[in-house]
């Protein structure tokens, strides 16, 4: 059990027909989902799923990195560079070197992302550039995680919350269980936790680096 991220495509059809193309399965779709836009879920060559959205009444997602919102989605698996090749011919993604501090997990960008978010929070960019952020770090919009011998690949969502300590006890109080504790890692304070129902996700802070937290 897990979320399913999707990403918003100019054509649903022509997504699934180039997943296909570049060794992927279809495994939902293309359909109507009412007035709402188009869907289809596909499956990467190594098993991980994931949607895609070609949007007409249901723009997606409108607030982003705030609390309480999407923050990141992230792939799980044991062949990177495969994994790269498949969501960068798919969706146009380009990666950054893997980061020996986080185990080898690299970001992936939608170059042009940025701007978007340039258009919604004027000024972003150039605090993101007085903090120290790596070039291009406002395209993020995906973790790329290698996974060892154990576990499926799959795709998990990262969720932004104010205090990481905060929602992880409160997860805790609402019948959810803390898989693992708030944690400081790079510009971040995480914490993982699975719902009553069994599917897990992060809750992320921001700690800039001259936070002092």
């Amino acid at each position: 059990v897990s979320w399913r991220t999707y990403v918003w495509v100019d054509s649903a059809d022509a997504a699934a027909a180039r997943a296909r193309e570049l060794g992927g399965t279809v495994t939902m779709g293309p359909m109507d989902v009412m007035d709402a836009g188009r869907m289809a879920v596909i499956q990467d060559p190594e098993g991980a799923r994931i949607g895609v959205w070609e949007a007409r009444r249901h723009r997606g997602a409108q607030i982003v990195n705030d609390p309480g919102s999407w923050n990141f989605s992230g792939l799980h698996t044991r062949d990177p560079e495969a994994a790269l090749a498949f969501y960068g011919g798919l969706f146009g993604w380009e990666a950054d070197a893997p980061d020996p501090s986080m185990a080898g997990t690299a970001l992936l960008r939608r170059p042009g992302y940025g701007d978007h978010l340039e258009e919604r929070n004027p000024g972003m960019k150039a605090s993101m550039a007085e903090m120290g952020a790596p070039a291009g770090f406002e395209d993020a919009v995906a973790w790329l995680t290698p996974l060892g011998d154990e576990g499926e690949p799959h795709w998990d969502a990262t969720f932004g919350v104010a205090d990481a300590d905060v929602a992880a006890a409160r997860a805790a109080e609402l019948g959810g269980t803390v898989l693992m504790p708030p944690t400081d890692m790079p510009w971040v304070r995480m914490t993982v936790v699975r719902d009553p129902q069994g599917t897990g996700f992060t809750g992320s802070q921001f700690v800039p680096p001259d936070s002092g937290n």
